[in-house]
């Protein structure tokens, strides 16, 4: 008797386990949608891709197994999509995508595969995403090679991959072309202060861009604010 009650209840648990579609309805967005309504009483939106790979509709049925892979694979289409928004913004480091992504309530599983997916279709890169971000930062706001790794850094991208385009981006001679533009503009907005105090706020500020004291002694001393004796 107790078998009996023991087979029954696996049965009943594998019959509550196999989703059946009640009505499904598409929706016209961006990006289009078909919400589906199971008999469980749950309402999901998947993609018109899932939809024909699955064949859905009314009254089909479907084994655990299925399901669970139908939710991972539109999952995983649905992080695609959101990735790409964020791209049409501006470029992204691969972090910053998985980041933002599952701040938006998608699972690891599904932005892994995602990220995979679309690095394999050099959607993602980044090298090609230090790249573009130092030609920005030393063409709109130009600061020193330290400060460009801490921000490469913050947007996780790995010194093995930016350190060799920031030897070709920023060799030294492009490093002091950038620093006496920085300290020309300082200088010329803090012209009203004695010659003490602006160059103790240059080295300052020159040292929150990410400057060493190498080239900060150079930019004092070809601004004629130091002479070579103190130096």
């Amino acid at each position: 008797m107790a078998l009996s009650l023991f087979l029954y209840n696996v049965v009943i648990v594998k019959i509550q386990r196999m989703p059946k579609i009640l009505d499904i309805v598409f929706k016209r967005r961006r990006p289009e949608r078909f919400l589906v309504l199971w008999d469980n009483g749950e309402e999901q939106l998947f993609s018109p891709e899932i939809a024909a790979i699955y064949q859905f509709k009314i009254n089909k049925i479907f084994d655990e197994e299925a399901y669970l892979q139908i939710l991972l694979e539109d999952g995983i289409r649905r992080a695609k999509d959101q990735m790409m928004k964020y791209l049409g913004i501006r470029s992204h480091s691969e972090q910053e995508l998985r980041l933002k992504t599952l701040k938006k309530g998608y699972t690891e599983a599904q932005i892994e595969q995602a990220l995979v997916d679309m690095k394999k279709l050099n959607l993602i890169n980044d090298a090609k995403f230090a790249r573009q971000f130092i030609q920005n930062e030393m063409m709109l706001r130009p600061v020193g090679r330290k400060m460009l790794q801490n921000k490469l850094f913050q947007k996780g991208v790995a010194p093995e991959v930016f350190d060799p385009i920031l030897d070709e981006l920023c060799p030294p001679p492009s490093q002091e072309a950038a620093i006496r533009i920085l300290a020309e503009k300082f200088l010329r907005r803090n012209e009203r202060h004695p010659k003490e105090k602006r160059i103790e706020k240059l080295i300052r500020h020159l040292q929150s861009k990410g400057f060493g004291w190498d080239l900060i002694s150079w930019v004092l001393y070809h601004s004629g604010l130091v002479d070579s004796t103190t130096e």
